[in-house]
């Protein structure tokens, strides 16, 4: 399935594929073994993660950056996570606690107002429940729309909305309470 993927990108994508492969795939086979136990399965689910990263790859500029990073890492739980309630091991309240890797230094923005800005937004983030972290996270950092994160989350577009909505809501509460010093 990869070869047929890899057939229909163009140079440029074909080489930040290969890119991401060399220098992520550590990373997300540890990711996707750590929920698995089992390398076998881990490798399928870096296989599929790699087959979902394809479909999105117009949306990653720089391979060796967080945002990047932190994407690939929700890409590959999200999967290994989606193989163990296909193999029926895990029941529907399953959580892994999950660092989303927005802790790497951004680029810096060209004065500190956006630097500040920015480090509230990850802040505030990276302190949400995991379900509405990984959402904002593609939404906020990532700036997928609500289909694109339907699907590489596993959702609905609804339950998308209803995630961002609420991870906006938190945000708006906590920046206000920064502003007003509570």
């Amino acid at each position: 399935m990869i070869a047929l993927f890899l057939s229909l990108l163009n140079e440029s994508e074909k080489s930040k594929i290969i890119q991401i492969y060399n220098e992520y795939y550590g990373l997300m086979m540890h990711k996707a073994n750590e929920i698995l136990n089992n390398r076998a399965l881990a490798e399928d689910a870096v296989c599929e993660s790699l087959e979902k990263i394809m479909r999105n790859i117009s949306k990653i500029n720089d391979v060796p950056c967080y945002k990047t990073k932190s994407y690939i890492v929700i890409i590959a739980r999200n999967t290994a996570i989606d193989i163990l309630r296909k193999n029926g091991r895990v029941d529907k309240s399953f959580d892994i606690e999950n660092e989303i890797i927005i802790d790497a230094a951004p680029s810096l923005p060209d004065n500190m107002v956006n630097i500040e800005g920015y480090k509230q937004l990850f802040d505030i983030v990276n302190s949400l429940p995991n379900s509405l972290k990984e959402a904002a996270t593609l939404s906020f950092v990532h700036e997928f729309d609500y289909n694109e994160i339907a699907e590489i989350l596993g959702i609905s577009y609804n339950a998308v909305k209803t995630r961002i909505s609420r991870a906006r809501e938190i945000a708006k509460i906590r920046l206000a309470g920064e502003k007003y010093g509570t």
